[in-house]
């Protein structure tokens, strides 16, 4: 890794989404100003140079980075008003350490983690490349029931197993489900990106907040499509969050939409607390009626009601699309 300089902060393309030094002005490629990106160092901890942004979210920033042995990792940069409160780094360091020590083919290794002197938190993991279920949905509109059951029966496997650690994701979402296609294999594999180990929710054991709070601190998703409804309610995520989010993937693959929208936050939480999603059947007639009234089990909104494992879902998929 070529010499820098510690203080530097990282400045972004906001055409290409490269990312250079504060003393650059202007993008080498694209000849763009560059924009700052908060108090974020160029160099994080040193070792990981910030390549280009992949992702803005509510809790921080997904890079592409290069280590120092030139290979390319995921650095999430999570920002400092996020991690601020002493508990949540705790938190942060203990799901952080499980993650490392967990291994799983189809979820993106962790290589490392920390908190910066600007108190930013900082996550480092394997970069998979691939596209994700989002870029395929775009492409696709409505998957087939076959590719739709395939896909979230792998999702919920490996979910399933990060259960099992000790790891709730808490923001599964079509953006974070990469298809990582093998030439030895007629259909792609899945891996599972971006671990929120800073909460959407609150909870009795993390600060306390409305949902009117959260959003304004930016921890809830300014389209909280996916989210359960006890995380827009402030409340603990468990892996029963994760089953609901994953529901909501599967039912908007095979609609083609998701099962509640709104262009206000207040006008979806209204829908996401009180309604029941429009009919599968109606929107995709290849669904069958088994099918979706599991689809369904996991869109409900007490998560006593849901299916209580991942792999209770992944079977129940299964069953339901051999009856097609």
């Amino acid at each position: 890794m070529p010499a820098y300089d510690p203080t530097d902060t990282v400045r972004e393309c906001v055409s290409c989404k490269r990312c250079y030094p504060s003393n650059m002005q202007f993008c080498r490629d694209c000849l763009v100003e560059l924009r700052g990106i908060e108090t974020i160092p160029y160099t994080i901890n040193m070792r990981y140079r910030l390549e280009r942004v992949i992702n803005h979210g509510g809790s921080g920033i997904v890079f592409v980075a290069v280590n120092e042995a030139g290979q390319e990792v995921a650095v999430k940069v999570i920002r400092a008003s996020v991690i601020a409160d002493p508990r949540a780094q705790d938190r942060f360091r203990r799901e952080a350490q499980i993650a490392l020590d967990f291994k799983n083919p189809r979820i993106a290794a962790v290589f490392d983690f920390g908190v910066l002197q600007n108190a930013c938190a900082y996550i480092v993991s394997e970069y998979v490349k691939g596209s994700s279920l989002r870029e395929e949905m775009k492409r696709q509109g409505k998957f087939n029931v076959d590719d739709t059951v395939r896909i979230i029966a792998d999702a919920c496997e490996a979910m399933d197993a990060s259960h099992k650690a000790g790891l709730v994701h808490r923001d599964l979402k079509p953006e974070g489900i990469i298809l990582v296609q093998n030439p030895d294999q007629p259909t792609p594999n899945i891996k599972i990106v971006n671990f929120s180990f800073c909460k959407f929710a609150s909870g009795r054991q993390f600060v306390p907040g409305t949902t009117a709070k959260l959003q304004g601190q930016g921890q809830l998703p300014l389209r909280p499509t996916y989210l359960s409804p006890e995380q827009f309610r402030g409340e603990e995520a468990d892996l029963r969050s994760d089953i609901y989010s994953l529901g909501v993937i599967a039912y908007e693959m095979l609609a083609g939409q998701p099962p509640f929208t709104a262009k206000r936050v207040g006008d979806f939480g209204v829908k996401l607390l009180n309604s029941r999603p429009p009919s599968l059947h109606t929107l995709n007639p290849d669904v069958n009626m088994v099918l979706e009234a599991e689809i369904f089990r996991a869109l409900e909104k007490d998560p006593i009601d849901r299916q209580q494992r991942a792999l209770e879902f992944k079977r129940e998929l299964l069953n339901a699309s051999h009856l097609n």
